[in-house]
C-alpha cells in the first residue's frame, strides 16, 4: 500500500495538525510500503523555520515510527528549504528528500510531485529557477509582517508588487487555478513535467482534493481549515496500482 498525503502545513494556525497527528496514529497499524509526504508539510513562510520545527517534534516523531518500508519526502514551495537540509546530512536523514519521485506498483508508474512547478508554467510569467529562488528565500522569512520584498526584490524586478503578493497568497485564494487543472489532466503533462505516457499524476499544492482515474490523475489535498469542512484532512491511497480518494475524519 501506498500513502500520499500533502499540504499540512505544520506551524500555520490553520493547520488541522491534531487531526494529522491522530492520522498518524492510526497509519502505525498498517503495512505500508511507501509513505509519500507530497510538499508543505511544515509551513515556513510565516515562521521561523527552526522555531516550528521545534514546536513540533511530535509531528517529525510519528513519522519516523509509522510501520512503512519507505518514507519519502517532496519538497513544496512552502517547505522547500527540506531539500537544503537533506543535501547536507543525507547519510542521517531519516527519510529520502526530493522535488518529484517515481514509483512502480503492481506494475503501473506513478510519479509524485508538489504540484507548484505547473502554477508557475500556467500563470506565471517566470523560469521555475527563479519562482523556486522565492521560495527558498521565504522559508528564511521570520516574521511575515516584516521587510519581505526587500529580502526578495532583486529575484523579481520584473514583476510588479501585487505580482508578488499573488505568489504569497494561499493556494485556495488565489486565481486562476482552472488553469493548472486543465494542465494536469492535459497531454502538456507529458511535455514539461516529464511524465511518461499512462503513468499516473498525484499532485497537491491547490488544497483542493479531487480524482479522475480516467487521466489517472489525483490531488490529494489539504489539512487546513480554509475550505468546507468535508474536503478537509484528505489523502490518496494506492493498492496495487488503483488510486482512491479518502478523507480522515
Amino acid at each position: 500500500m501506498i500513502i500520499a498525503v500533502s499540504d499540512i502545513h505544520i506551524g500555520y494556525d490553520k493547520s488541522n495538525k491534531d487531526d494529522f497527528l491522530r492520522f498518524l496514529d492510526e497509519m502505525k497499524g498498517e503495512q505500508i510500503e511507501h509513505f509519500v509526504m507530497v510538499g508543505d508539510v511544515f509551513d515556513f513562510w510565516r515562521r521561523n523555520s527552526i522555531k516550528t520545527l521545534l514546536e513540533n517534534e511530535d509531528v517529525y516523531t510519528k513519522i519516523t515510527e509509522l510501520n512503512a518500508e519507505n518514507i519519502y519526502y517532496i519538497v513544496g514551495n512552502h517547505d522547500f528549504y527540506v531539500k537544503e537540509w537533506y543535501e547536507k546530512f543525507k547519510d542521517s536523514y531519516p527519510f529520502h528528500v526530493s522535488k518529484d519521485l517515481r514509483l512502480e506498483d503492481a506494475g503501473n508508474s506513478l510519479y509524485f510531485t508538489h504540484g507548484y512547478e505547473m502554477e508557475v508554467l500556467v500563470n506565471y510569467e517566470l523560469n521555475l529557477e527563479t519562482y523556486e529562488q522565492f521560495a527558498y528565500n521565504m522559508c528564511w522569512n521570520s516574521d511575515e509582517k516584516g521587510s519581505l520584498l526587500s529580502k526578495i526584490w532583486d529575484t523579481f524586478r520584473t514583476i510588479s508588487k501585487e505580482e508578488v503578493d499573488e505568489l504569497k497568497l494561499k493556494p485556495s485564494k488565489r486565481k486562476e487555478l482552472k488553469n493548472l487543472y486543465y494542465f494536469a489532466t492535459s497531454p502538456a503533462r507529458y511535455i514539461f513535467l516529464g511524465i511518461y505516457p499512462d503513468e499516473a499524476l498525484i499532485f497537491g499544492h491547490t488544497h483542493m482534493p479531487f480524482i479522475d482515474k480516467e487521466q489517472k490523475v489525483a490531488n490529494t489535498g489539504s489539512w487546513v481549515d480554509e475550505l468546507a469542512e468535508k474536503v478537509q484532512n484528505s489523502y490518496v491511497e494506492i493498492v496495487d496500482g488503483e488510486m482512491e480518494l479518502k478523507f480522515f475524519k
